[in-house]
């Protein structure tokens, strides 16, 4: 089902008047919060437009993106603010520490491409998108602005991530026609490329032999997992952030259409992520455990035991 864009204005820059500004997205952002909302930064700036933009990172910053403009954060941020622009959140509690000032603002715009939204002042959403940075491509060009090479490194960013390398399912030919656009305005597709995936520290090699060989298949429901402990974080030396890759090794499982990895955090709770192919929406796993993402790749959280989330997992695919 796709959700066209729900408008109380026509336009996105109905409110970058309504100050002071914030500028933000989901938790532990990923490329397409993180570009999405850079762009839209970046835009402010060269209007002339001050905005802040932060993040709840709960780790460092994702090495693997640090070709986008992370100097542009906003150290110290305000403690109320007029109008907040949320990029690829589409549930308030995944805002982070962020969530009350969020809430408390007068002005919420939500930019994503994820099913129901549950908040918003004016939403532009699309759940067919492949990403928010093609539903903010989409506004930015219907609106007249000029996309500058920085902006168009950020947007593309999203694209890739979010297509897992236009190799999902959510891959059409828009986004091919946003991409070449993309790479028409400047984007450097070679550097980004090479820095998110061609480019992975040793010692989380070392640690992807691990994962490799905790892999399990169930081959009657065509599911596969595996699972990061925090003790391997440490006999290996790396940081969590660096381990995102690992999903994509799941996923090579010929046989699975749905993969899924579990990363136990801190407190002993567990992050999941899932994958799919052959069109399975992974979404409706996530949405068992309060989580959400889009139809090829979504994501959790739990306090379940590791048995209990690949149980609970196992025991919805066979009823759909």
């Amino acid at each position: 089902m796709k959700l066209l864009i729900e408008l109380m204005t026509d336009s996105i820059k109905f409110y970058i008047d309504k100050k002071p500004i914030l500028i933000t997205g989901h938790i532990n952002p990923d490329g397409d919060a993180l570009g999405a909302a850079f762009c839209f930064k970046i835009l402010l700036d060269n209007l002339n437009i001050e905005a802040d933009i932060t993040f709840d990172f709960q780790n460092k910053l994702p090495t693997n993106l640090n070709h986008l403009p992370y100097h542009l954060i906003t150290n110290e941020i305000k403690d109320k603010y007029e109008t907040v622009y949320v990029f690829d959140c589409g549930d308030p509690s995944r805002l982070g520490k962020y969530e009350s000032i969020v809430k408390d603002s007068k002005n919420i715009i939500v930019v994503d491409h994820h099913i129901d939204p549950k908040f918003g002042t004016l939403q532009f959403i699309d759940s067919e998108a492949a990403s928010t940075t093609q539903v903010l491509y989409r506004e930015l060009i219907k609106e007249g602005f000029d996309i500058t090479t920085d902006m168009a490194n950020c947007l593309l960013t999203g694209l890739i991530t979010d297509t897992g390398r236009f190799q999902y399912s959510n891959t059409t030919s828009e986004v091919f026609n946003i991409a070449s656009a993309l790479l028409d305005l400047g984007a450097d597709i070679s550097l980004i490329s090479e820095n998110i995936y061609g480019s992975i520290e040793f010692n989380a090699l070392r640690l992807q032999s691990e994962i490799l060989n905790r892999i399990s298949l169930n081959q009657k429901l065509n599911f596969a997992f595996s699972i990061i402990y925090q003790k391997d974080y440490k006999k290996y030396n790396v940081d969590p952030e660096e381990t995102d890759f690992l999903i994509d090794t799941v996923r090579l499982v010929k046989e699975a259409n749905v993969v899924l990895l579990l990363k136990e955090q801190q407190d002993g709770t567990f992050k999941g992520s899932l994958r799919s192919r052959n069109d399975f929406n992974v979404q409706e796993l996530a949405s068992i455990f309060n989580g959400g993402g889009h139809k090829a790749a979504s994501g959790f959280s739990s306090n379940l035991s590791q048995t209990e989330i690949i149980s609970t997992i196992e025991l919805s695919l066979i009823h759909i």
